[in-house]
């Protein structure tokens, strides 16, 4: 095949894959029409540019084709324009993806092309790349570190990182102190260590820690004065709700025991008694039903009262005992009825 035959089968692949919307599935594939003819028109401008060797040119159109469209022939690609443009850190790791994906089993054989070319490429690049280890002195400080301006994670400090060979500038900064920096050349496949010292910034200000706050001390008595008597606490409503309870309990324990008793008198079952056995059967539901309105209302008078008497605080502005008002609770039962009344 002739040199001027090659360009023209690669672009000729190219062309097929993309026509055919091949969708692999380890990539979110947009199949828009739009999409798919743009990134073909772009895919087959980066090739001819790369295939003319310009490869500066041709990374920029494989990159958008690439990012509408996802193909091997289009990835591989650019991945070895970047080795030759000496991103080979990036290059790499992107021929890398190639090899490794999984391709569909009807994937065409311009894809397992590519696989292969990629795989070549990929061995000839790897052992091309540099490696760089920055150390930085004191240990302890929270540094930030780039290395030709990218910037170098907290987990790489002190540890080799993949450069591609060539010069840069390694910058360490941190807060108080001056920043370090120095230039460093790597060649093609080499190991390079350094170590920056960062000396403390003698101008920086250091935290000055806030003053407390002032305490403002108790009022003191004056001399002479006697102090304030202690005010009592008012208890009149827990003893008012503990006086209702102790009536409802009472009247519910007396109307219980006497429909018990009408109940016991009667000799015939609740839906068959007729006449006096009906009148005293009715009785003794009334004094059933009171018993437990009684019960329910001491109860719940009593609890609230106890609750007040032992957790009440004290009335700080109640008036004095001469002011204060009295009340008297007085439970009653009638027939049919029961409840409290209190006067003041």
């Amino acid at each position: 095949m002739t040199a001027h035959a090659r360009p023209l089968r690669t672009l000729g692949l190219l062309f097929f894959c993309l026509a055919s919307g091949v969708a692999l599935p380890a990539y979110a594939q947009d199949t828009g029409a739009e999409n798919i003819a743009a990134a073909r028109s772009l895919g087959i401008q980066g090739v001819q540019l790369a295939e003319a060797g310009k490869c500066n040119e041709a990374i920029e159109k494989l990159q958008r084709a690439e990012a509408l469209y996802h193909a091997p022939t289009i990835l591989g690609r650019l991945g070895e324009c970047q080795v030759n443009v000496g991103q080979i850190v990036l290059g790499t790791e992107n021929l890398n993806k190639v090899v490794r994906e999984q391709l569909a089993p009807n994937a065409p054989n311009a894809f397992r092309d590519a696989q292969a070319r990629a795989k070549k490429a990929l061995d000839a690049a790897l052992p091309r790349i540099a490696h760089l280890t920055v150390e930085i002195e004191p240990t302890d400080v929270d540094a930030t570190v780039t290395v030709g301006g990218a910037t170098v994670p907290k987990a790489l400090i002190g540890a080799e990182r993949p450069t591609d060979p060539g010069s840069h500038e390694v910058v360490a900064s941190a807060p108080g102190y001056l920043p370090a920096k120095t230039q460093v050349s790597l060649s093609e496949g080499s190991r390079h260590s350094i170590k920056l010292k960062l000396e403390p910034d003698p101008n920086a200000v250091a935290a000055t820690p806030e003053p407390p706050a002032p305490v403002t001390p108790p009022p003191q008595p004056i001399p002479g004065t006697p102090p304030p008597a202690a005010r009592q606490k008012d208890n009149t409503l827990a003893y008012v709700l503990l006086g209702v309870g102790g009536a409802g309990i009472v009247v519910g324990g007396i109307t219980g025991m006497m429909a018990i008793q009408k109940k016991g008198d009667l000799d015939c079952p609740d839906n068959e008694c007729r006449g006096t056995d009906a009148d005293k059967l009715g009785s003794a539901w009334t004094m059933a039903t009171i018993s437990t309105i009684g019960f329910g209302v001491g109860l719940v008078s009593a609890g609230v009262g106890t609750v007040l008497l032992f957790t009440g605080k004290s009335d700080e502005g109640a008036p004095s005992a001469k002011s204060q008002p009295s009340f008297e609770a007085r439970g009653y039962v009638g027939i049919g009825t029961v409840g409290v009344t209190g006067k003041f």
